[in-house]
Formats: C-alpha cells, sequence, structure tokens
C-alpha cells in the first residue's frame, strides 16, 4: 500500500512538472495576441505528455562509455517515424503532422540523452543548445518549406527561437521526471544477452557525425527551397496574352479636361519648390528647371556639406536603398556643372570628386545583409543593391558621368555587362508594389545614359503600367506598402520621353490632387525641360494586366498581375484593382485579392496601417510585403493544416490563417463590354480549396462580386472584407461612406456563418461557403437586393439588373 501510494505521488509531482511547458507556451501565446483556452492548453497539455512518454520508450541505454544500445521500443518508434513522416508527406494530414513532430521532439530528447552523457557542464550544455535550436529551426523549416517561406524572415526567427527554448524547457522537466519516477534507466549498464538480440547497438560517435551529415543536407535542402520559393518557374496564360501584348484593355469615353504641358512644368516646379523636405536633388532640379542661379547656389553648398560629411559612405546596414539616393546627387551634379560652369570651383570639384569615389567603394562594400540578398537571390554576395536595380542605376551613372573611381572602373563596367537590366531585360519591376516603378523607371534611365541602348517597347510599357492602374482623380495608389507615391513627376517624364499626350495628362491630373491635398514633390531625374505637350486623357478602359515576374538577378515567366476595372477618367469614375499574385522579393499575400474599390475616394481597401517593428533593423521593420497578414486584405482565408498548423497551435505567432495563398489566380474570363465589364478568377487547390471570385462592374450601376469557395468538409475557411462598421450592427445593409458620392454595401451570404469585428467582416464555414456582395454607389443608394435560387435582383427607382448567381 504504501508502494502504491509513494508511486501515485510521483506520478502526481510528474504531472505536475510537465505542466511548466505548458505554461511557457500560453505566455506566449499570451503576449502574442493569441487568445487562451481551456481546450487549447488541455490538447498542448496532452501533446507534451505524449512526447515525454515516447522518449522514454524509445529511450536507449548506456552499455559503457560512448557504447549503447537502441532497445527495440525504440526501434519501433524510429520506424514509426519514418512511416508517419512519409504518410504525412503523402496526405499532409494535421493529424499525421501532430504525431511525427512528437516523435521529432521526443527522439531528439533520447539524442540528448546520448550525446550529453560526458563529463563536463560547458559540453553538455553546448550540446544542450545546438540539438535546441536543430529542433526550433528544423521544425520552422519544413513548416516553410510546405508553405513556400511565406512568412517574414524575421518572424520564422522568432517562431524557431520560441520552440528551441520550448523543447529546453521540455528537456529538463523529462530529465527531472525520469529520474524521480524511476521511469528510465539513464547511464546503467545493460549486459543482457536477450537485449542485444532485440536492440541495436551503437557508438555516440558514429551517432554525431550521423547528426552533423544530416544538419548539413537539412540545411542544403532549406535554402534552396528558400531560393526557389518567390515565384515558380510557370505562370498561368490567358488567351490574347503575351511578351508582346502583355495587357489586354477595353475602351472607355475619355475625360474632356486637358493640360498644358509647360503650365504643368511650371506648377511641378513650384510644389517641389514649396516641399519642406527638399534636399539637394530637389535643388538641383530647380535649378536646372527654372535657370535660377539662387538655386544652383543653394545646391552648390549643399551638396559640398553631404560631401563633407562624407554621406553614403558609411555603413548602409540594412537600407541599402541609399545608392539610389547617392546616384541622385551624381546626377544633379553632373548636370548643374554643366549647366553652370562656373558654379564649381577646381578645389570643389576634387573634393566632389573624391566624395563620388568614396560613394563608389562603398557601393562595393560587401555588408551583413548583402548576405542576406545574396542567400535569397542565388548569388555570390557583391555590394551593389540588387532590389529596383539601385545598385546598377549607381554605377552606370557614376561611369557615364566621369565620377566613378578610376581603380574600380573596370570592375563597374565588369558588372553592367554582365548584369544586363532595366529596358534591355524588362519594362517593369518584380516587386509587388506600385511605389517601386517609379524608383526602377529613374535607374532603368540610368543604365540607359551608359549603354546608349534600350528597348524601346519596354520602356513605353514601363510608364504604361503606371497610367493602366492609376486612379482617374489622380489620388496616389497604394497597396502592400504603408505610404503612398504621387504619380505626377514621373507620369511627366514619360510624356516628355515618350512624347505621349497621356502622360502628361496624368500628370496635370495627379497634380490637381497633390495641390489640394498638400502633397509633397521630389526630385525626377530627366525632368529638366517642360514639353509643349496638350495632356489628353486616356481612353483605356477595364485592363488584365500581366507583368515580368522573377527576382532581380532572375527572369521569370510573364504571369498575371492584376484586373483594372473603371469607368471612365473623370474624378468620380468608379475603379476597382484586383491583385492575382504572390511572388516576387517584395510580395504579399494578395492572390485573387481586392486591393481597392474606389469612387472619389476609397470605399474598401486593405488594412495597412499597423506601426513599424522598431526594435527589428530598419530594412526590415516596415509594415509591407509578407508581413501584412491575409485576413488584413479582402479576398478567401483558410485555416492551417499540417505542420503549419501545429508550429501555430504551439506558439500563437501569425494567427490561425494560412499564410501560404498560391503563387497565381488563375484568369477563367476577362470580358469588357458598353454596359458591363466581368472577370471569374480562380485559386486552386490552397489547403483543399478552390475559389471562384466573379466581379460584375457596371457602368452606370452596382458593382457585384460574387464567391464561391469549396473545401473539405470539416475545413473552415471565410471570405474577409475591410469595412469599418459598428459591430452591434445587426443589418447586411452597410453605409460605408455618406457626402457627394455616397457608398453602402449589400451583403448577402447564401451559405455560411456571419462574423463581425472591428473594421473586419467575415462570412464562414466549413466546407463550402457563397457569397455575394453588392456595392451601391449614387443614385444605386437604397435599391433593393433580392437573391432568388439562381439569381440576383438589384432595382433602383429607374432600372433593375439581374445577375445569375454562377461566375460570369
Amino acid at each position: 500500500m504504501k508502494d502504491t501510494l509513494t508511486r501515485l505521488n510521483r506520478v502526481l509531482i510528474g504531472c505536475l512538472l510537465s505542466i511548466l511547458p505548458v505554461l511557457l507556451l500560453e505566455g506566449v501565446r499570451s503576449a502574442t495576441g493569441s487568445g487562451f483556452s481551456w481546450s487549447g492548453s488541455f490538447i498542448r497539455w496532452v501533446y507534451i505528455i505524449v512526447v515525454m512518454l515516447l522518449a522514454w520508450l524509445g529511450a536507449p541505454h548506456q552499455i559503457t562509455g560512448r557504447s549503447w544500445c537502441w532497445p527495440l521500443s525504440g526501434l519501433v518508434l524510429i520506424s514509426l517515424g519514418i512511416l508517419v513522416g512519409l504518410g504525412y508527406a503523402l496526405t499532409l494530414s494535421t493529424v499525421a503532422a501532430w504525431l511525427f513532430i512528437a516523435i521529432f521532439y521526443a527522439l531528439m530528447l533520447d539524442i540528448d540523452l546520448v550525446m550529453a552523457s560526458q563529463k563536463g557542464f560547458i559540453y553538455r550544455w553546448l550540446i544542450h543548445g545546438a540539438l535546441a535550436l536543430a529542433v526550433g529551426f528544423g521544425t520552422s523549416a519544413i513548416t516553410q518549406i510546405e508553405t513556400h517561406f511565406s512568412e517574414e524572415e524575421f518572424f520564422i526567427a522568432l517562431q524557431a527561437l520560441e520552440l528551441s527554448f520550448f523543447w529546453l524547457v521540455l528537456r529538463a522537466v523529462w530529465y527531472k521526471i525520469s529520474s524521480f519516477t524511476q521511469l528510465a534507466a539513464v547511464s546503467q549498464p545493460w549486459n543482457s544477452v536477450k537485449l542485444y538480440r532485440l536492440s541495436l547497438r551503437f557508438s555516440s560517435h558514429w551517432l554525431a557525425l550521423g547528426l552533423v551529415t544530416l544538419s548539413v543536407l537539412s540545411i542544403i535542402l532549406t535554402i534552396r527551397s528558400y531560393q526557389l520559393s518567390f515565384f515558380p518557374p510557370e505562370a498561368p496564360p490567358y488567351p490574347g496574352i503575351s511578351a508582346n501584348s502583355p495587357f489586354l484593355c477595353g475602351k472607355t469615353d475619355p475625360d474632356l479636361q486637358t493640360y498644358d504641358g509647360l503650365n504643368v512644368f511650371h506648377r511641378l516646379l513650384a510644389q517641389v519648390e514649396a516641399n519642406p523636405y527638399k534636399g539637394v536633388p530637389e535643388y538641383g532640379m530647380l535649378a536646372l528647371g527654372t535657370g535660377d542661379i539662387h538655386w544652383a547656389d543653394t545646391f552648390h553648398d549643399s551638396i559640398l556639406a553631404e560631401a563633407q560629411q562624407r554621406k553614403f559612405t558609411e555603413p548602409a546596414n540594412s537600407v541599402k536603398a541609399i545608392q539610389f539616393e547617392a546616384a541622385l546627387r551624381a546626377y544633379y551634379y553632373a548636370r548643374v556643372r554643366v549647366a553652370f560652369p562656373d558654379l564649381f570651383t577646381l578645389t570643389e570639384q576634387e573634393i566632389l570628386r573624391q566624395w563620388f569615389a568614396a560613394v563608389n567603394k562603398r557601393a562595393w562594400t560587401t555588408e551583413w545583409v548583402d548576405w542576406m540578398y545574396a542567400l535569397a537571390f542565388t548569388k555570390w554576395p557583391q555590394g551593389p543593391y540588387e532590389n529596383q536595380e539601385n545598385g546598377a542605376g549607381l554605377l552606370a551613372l557614376l561611369e557615364s558621368q566621369g565620377l566613378a573611381d578610376p581603380s574600380l572602373s573596370e570592375k563597374n563596367r565588369t558588372y553592367l555587362a554582365n548584369n544586363p537590366r532595366g529596358w534591355i531585360e524588362r519594362f517593369r519591376v518584380t516587386d509587388d508594389a506600385i511605389i517601386y516603378q517609379p524608383a526602377w523607371i529613374i535607374n532603368a534611365y540610368y543604365q540607359s545614359l551608359y549603354t546608349n541602348q534600350t528597348d524601346i517597347e519596354k520602356r513605353r510599357l514601363s510608364f504604361e503600367w503606371i497610367v493602366l492602374q492609376a486612379l482617374p482623380d489622380g489620388a496616389p495608389l497604394q497597396y502592400n506598402y504603408f505610404g503612398d507615391v504621387p504619380l505626377d513627376n514621373v507620369t511627366y517624364f514619360g510624356g516628355k520621353l515618350l512624347n505621349d499626350a497621356q502622360e502628361v495628362w496624368l500628370a496635370g491630373r495627379a497634380l490637381d490632387y497633390h495641390q489640394l491635398h498638400q502633397g509633397d514633390v521630389y526630385a525626377q531625374p530627366g525632368l529638366e525641360t517642360a514639353t509643349d505637350l496638350l495632356g489628353i486623357s486616356p481612353g483605356w478602359g477595364s485592363c488584365l494586366l500581366y507583368g515580368d515576374s522573377g527576382l532581380p538577378n532572375q527572369k521569370g515567366p510573364l504571369a498575371p498581375d492584376k484586373v483594372v476595372f473603371r469607368d471612365g477618367w473623370t474624378t468620380a469614375s468608379k475603379y476597382i484593382l484586383v491583385n492575382l499574385r504572390f511572388s516576387g522579393w517584395h510580395r504579399y499575400k494578395a492572390t485573387n485579392s481586392i486591393s481597392l474599390i474606389y469612387q472619389a475616394g476609397p470605399i474598401t481597401g486593405e488594412k495597412l496601417d499597423s506601426e513599424a517593428i522598431s526594435w527589428l533593423p530598419q530594412g526590415r521593420s516596415l509594415f509591407r510585403d509578407k508581413r501584412i497578414p491575409r485576413e488584413n486584405l479582402n479576398g478567401l482565408v483558410v485555416e492551417r493544416i499540417g505542420t503549419d498548423a501545429v508550429v501555430y497551435n504551439l506558439t500563437g505567432i501569425g494567427g490561425p490563417w494560412a499564410q501560404n495563398p498560391p503563387y497565381y489566380a488563375t484568369v477563367e474570363r476577362f470580358e469588357t463590354g458598353t454596359q458591363m465589364d466581368t472577370s471569374t478568377t480562380v485559386i486552386q487547390d490552397w489547403n483543399g480549396w478552390t475559389q471562384h471570385r466573379g466581379i460584375y462592374f457596371y457602368h452606370n450601376g452596382p458593382i457585384v462580386v460574387v464567391d464561391l469557395a469549396k473545401g473539405p468538409q470539416k475545413s473552415q475557411a471565410a471570405i474577409v472584407w475591410q469595412f469599418n462598421i459598428p459591430s452591434e450592427n445587426q443589418e447586411l445593409r452597410f453605409l460605408l461612406r455618406a457626402g457627394e458620392h455616397p457608398a453602402e454595401v449589400v451583403i448577402v451570404p447564401l451559405t455560411g456563418e456571419v462574423v463581425k469585428e472591428p473594421n473586419r467582416f467575415w462570412v464562414q464555414g466549413p466546407g463550402q461557403i457563397s457569397l455575394v456582395t453588392v456595392f451601391l454607389t449614387d443614385e444605386w443608394i437604397g435599391a433593393k437586393v433580392l437573391p432568388t435560387i439562381d439569381t440576383l435582383r438589384i432595382s433602383s427607382t429607374s432600372e433593375t439588373i439581374s445577375i445569375p448567381l454562377g461566375m460570369p
């Protein structure tokens, strides 16, 4: 009786100790805002018990010294782990993932028992630490390979470190329970002949060699998978789209307003002058644009001050975009010196020559961040910054203007010869944010000055890419980035360079918006003189846009990128932007998501207002790219599966919804017409879910979005909209905006459960979701929306529209 009570007490104490790892996980989950549930905590506690029990069943036994044996139960555990791993690879079952990771953690506890058995405190803890990192980063690597490294890299690292620390705590608890309850015989000689027959004898030396070999192979596999994760080698085509004709557009009535090119130029200069943040590049642009010696003198003093401060010659750390800023100085210095030949003395010219030589040297200095880019871009680390081709632009400009360091000139020219970029190679930046295109165009312009070569068609398409996405009232367009970029200066440059009246018109329209809302205009290389073109409105209507894919140093296939719906170019015209991809370096999770619905202001958009994370490196702290969670967009979300679900349940980092949408949405249909434009875009097999999104865009009527999503019967998914509506509102009709151009939305859930959160609206359900979202504006406000079995009727006071509830 006494022995039984003793055993029960030991088991009870063991159960209490096993709660410590649970408390660690719950503490981290609370810090990440994942919430608390008793059922979730119980599942994590059961998981911890199972891991420790498996580790006890499979524990190896020491024979003598470095000689160990793995008993039959251990061999069964290893075999089971292999079989479960193979089964999981074939099925991606979440249950199999839980069991596979549990066996993995248990086996690592057993391996720790062997490898840390030698004497020496420091040696043992080095082993503990190394194995903990292998567990944490190994688990995260498996998950990221499955999800195509869709998560932000720094959060992956945090997740891995949390799992590593969790395993260390689990190891300490397991050792304590094992020794206290005498469940495992640690460091005891086993000489039974019977044991030898049912076990595998091995040396800890060979185990160490096997671990090192496996680790090296795993690291190589992970790195290679990471390098291949940015874009696929193939992309879904669409009839009528080709490399020579990547845009498929309808027609619409142009706006009647025109803009005088000379007037737009002088207004641009006035906006640059009014910019309170203007600096050396802006002074250079004003000096060249006005011919005023006052601005030339200001430019003279400012650039010499920067040269004396040795700006752009210090370590860039994580912000390599300073190469773009340095190139602006080189561009304007070369032109101002020609325009004002007596401005700089010979001594000052020598000071500036030495400064630009130092900038050239810094551009070739390899820093820690270059190793990160080299790892991703499959190249040896070099100093020139690949993104937006900033490094190539700087080197090309230094060479073409005679400002390069003579000792580095050959190196500069070799790099430029081996890396043809700009308008020779593509027509748009591969980063998925409009804010990067103007910077890429400037760098393409620099390279054309050096090579005296350009593909005229690609150059035209690079500016057309901006115009076809532009908002009709000239407002800055924003997606995948917390800030916006004005398009007035870059489009005027396009109009002057291409002799294109439509670009000049958009510059004037954007400038109207800019002046009305007091925005700032910065320097634009290439705008030293005006054009006398009369800006006339574009006549393009809705467009399907394909674009260059890949990375800055790798060319990918022509791929689906955006669908733009528009009913005109007046300031009150309606507009929709649909994103079709999740690829490239600066990518975000917006496959088949609606980035913006607009009419004289946003009707609905994306949630991009989170703050930067101050403790991260500056270049990685901004709320953009893969950091923007899928649920902050307007589209389908699905639950996590497999190891992705397991890791989230353990760590609480990242939210319950999957963050790995397919690389591309397939365009099944895109048509334009006089009354209505339509599209059908499809996400296929995202964690078992397929979503068809149909859009009916009436030129003088409503906007109707039909979503049909099907998946596994017990799997949850949702269609998310970012609406700023009170959660206590019980109606499914919401006034989104009052005023001159009111807008409201009517939600028609055919299947699924309605869920409201602050600034967000969900319709979710297991297995299937059918949702119709109707946007009404202007005279259609208050229209009746009546669904029937297979048709949706929308009736205003003067007109009725019937829409089939299938796909257009």
